[in-house]
């Protein structure tokens, strides 16, 4: 597990932040598309589990 800072997806319709690089669903957002900061949303699932 790699931790990194929390980031989150621009995109409508997205409701959750990542902060592990080996989240599939987090490494899919495309870099124009993601945000620094957690933008108030709970964490992905996914992220949760690697933790």
């Amino acid at each position: 597990m790699a931790k990194v800072a929390p980031f989150h997806s621009t995109k409508p319709g997205t409701s959750v932040y990542h902060d592990n690089n080996q989240c599939t669903e987090g490494n899919n957002i495309e870099r124009s598309n993601r945000a620094s900061g957690t933008g108030g949303h709970p964490k992905c699932s996914h992220c949760k589990r690697l933790s």
